[in-house]
């Protein structure tokens, strides 16, 4: 497939567009056959933006621009963690086109030359690497047309605003378009959508928003072989006739992350002098089916001071109930896997499972064949890792690894009514962005990992509010369900999906929401993303806003 990209500037490609670049270049379907590069496109866009002409407009992007200079030199450094020169010296041999296109009306106009230029490379489509701003005037140029991505704001050309019409009006998530133009019409159509829990600075959020795009780009990119799935247009993405670099915009931002730093700053403080913990995870078990009990009756199972209990998963074992968990111990800043006995409602006989050089949690334990299984979540260590019991509930030794290099957490196996077993894993493909996205399953052996079939849809989510994994499928009135959280408003974990289960198969996965649960059971929670049911034992981990 012959691949071209439209680019601002081939040198000053961010990080996100290197990603998508060398995922092209690593495909041996897919061809990189034309650089287009757009002249003076700042300078052009503004030219053509009335309302902006004037000197307090550009006094507004000035503050706008020195507020993320500030916040890039204190807190969070733009993304470099792909080879841009290696991008940079393969694009340099492609062929390249310099455009200087026209704007009437909202839409992008090439020149007469310019389109039959582009169109002589007879591409099978274009990537426009920008957050898209304009409509496209480019029907019959391609055969797939064009690609951009969309956000619910029209930025002017400023990526690095993308994100600020989601934290200024306050939204739970932001949502991302991959658009497709020039196969019908000048109007855009949906080839697929994401969404990304916001951050409360601009330029981290900007960094989730662009860096999670990626995984959008190339997904679709390997589903195109001759037909696309088009979906209508979503009308929760629309673009503003107005810019949202406007002062009202500017007023809400500043107030809204200035009182987040000193309140962040607070906590940091008020922890260090007076031991105060924020969102501090704690046990709760119930008896009976999770999705027909009265959560209000639950009675929280005190961890010891300087830790706290989380991700925790029920066993049963010669009878007795065990419960295997996270520790997490303020002091060394890393979690290790505990287990204890749940006797009358609190746990005892508490020992250390594992405890390694690097953080565990998401303690996934079963039993195969006789033989009793750990899947921690071993995301520090870069890989996926099975253990098999040799002393219960103590001893263990490493049987398995897999994702060798990859950032992979919260892993469970499925076995469904055919005796197929299945991997419910969550991915992130770079250090700037959170792990709560994308869901990925594969059709496998089981706990030996010799074989790890992909999901046709992989990765199955690109969605903050249902992807990650909050516990293991579990089966009530001959219907299946995957507990998973819901990562919105900022917050990690802010309530617990219990979805539905319709179809699985290596070609489909068609589940609902059935339920959400929310922190509002017990005074002073903010948070609940785990669950994990067993019979007719439940338990779950809920976090307090503040702990002492």
């Amino acid at each position: 497939m012959k691949i071209g990209i439209w680019v601002n500037s081939l040198k000053g490609l961010e990080n996100w567009q290197v990603r998508i670049v060398q995922s092209i270049i690593a495909d041996p379907n897919l061809t990189l056959s034309l650089v287009i590069e757009e002249k003076n496109s700042k300078e052009r866009r503004i030219k053509n933006t009335k309302k902006e002409n004037n000197w307090f407009n550009s006094l507004i992007k000035f503050l706008f621009q020195l507020q993320i200079f500030i916040e890039r030199k204190i807190l969070f450094k733009k993304p470099q963690s792909a080879d841009k020169s290696l991008v940079l010296s393969y694009a340099n041999e492609v062929p390249s086109l310099l455009i200087h296109p026209s704007i009437l009306d909202e839409v992008v106009i090439l020149k007469d030359g310019e389109e039959i230029r582009i169109q002589s490379y007879y591409l099978d489509i274009i990537l426009h690497l920008e957050v898209c701003i304009y409509n496209f005037n480019l029907v019959g140029i391609t055969k797939y047309g064009l690609w951009s991505i969309l956000t619910n704001c029209n930025y002017k050309g400023h990526n690095d605003m993308a994100g600020l019409w989601e934290i200024c009006n306050k939204k739970s998530v932001i949502e991302v378009g991959l658009v497709q133009f020039g196969v019908k019409n000048n109007a855009y159509e949906i080839v697929e959508t994401a969404f990304f829990n916001p951050h409360w600075s601009l330029a981290r959020t900007n960094d989730i928003l662009l860096e999670g795009s990626v995984t959008l780009w190339t997904k679709n990119l390997r589903k195109l072989s001759g037909r696309i799935n088009i979906k209508k247009s979503l009308p929760s993405i629309h673009t503003p006739s107005d810019s949202c670099l406007h002062y009202s915009y500017l007023v809400k931002y500043l107030f809204f992350f200035y009182i987040t730093l000193y309140d962040k700053a607070w906590k940091i403080i008020t922890g260090i002098l007076f031991g105060i913990r924020y969102q501090h995870w704690i046990l709760f078990f119930g008896k009976g089916n999770f999705l027909n009990s009265d959560l209000k009756e639950l009675k929280p199972i005190i961890p010891p001071k300087n830790e706290f209990w989380a991700d925790p998963f029920l066993f049963m074992y010669k009878g007795i109930t065990y419960v295997f968990y996270e520790t997490y111990e303020y002091h060394t800043k890393k979690g290790k896997i505990s287990c204890g006995v749940l006797e009358d409602g609190d746990i005892t006989n508490v020992v250390d499972v594992l405890n390694l050089d690097y953080h565990l949690s998401y303690p996934y334990i079963f039993e195969e064949d006789g033989e009793i299984y750990l899947m921690p979540e071993t995301l520090e260590n870069m890989r996926l890792e099975v253990y098999r019991c040799v002393q219960f509930p103590n001893k263990w030794e490493l049987i398995s690894t897999a994702f060798e290099g990859e950032m992979v957490a919260d892993a469970f196996f499925y076995n469904d009514k055919m005796n197929q077993n299945w991997l419910f894993i969550n991915k992130k493909k770079t250090d700037y962005l959170p792990i709560n996205s994308e869901l990925y399953i594969y059709k496998t052996d089981g706990p030996k990992l010799n074989v790890l079939l992909p999901h046709t849809e992989n990765p199955v989510y690109i969605d903050s509010r249902v992807a990650r994994n909050g516990g293991g499928i579990f089966r009530y009135k001959n219907d299946i369900f995957r507990p998973s959280q819901r990562n919105i408003d900022g917050v990690y974990g802010k309530a617990l999906n219990i979805n539905k289960i319709h179809e699985l198969t290596i070609d489909s996965f068609i589940e609902e929401r059935a339920i959400v649960f929310e922190p509002d059971f017990q005074k002073g929670l903010m948070s609940v993303h785990h669950l994990h049911q067993i019979e007719d034992y439940f338990v779950i981990d809920a976090a307090f806003q503040k702990w002492k």
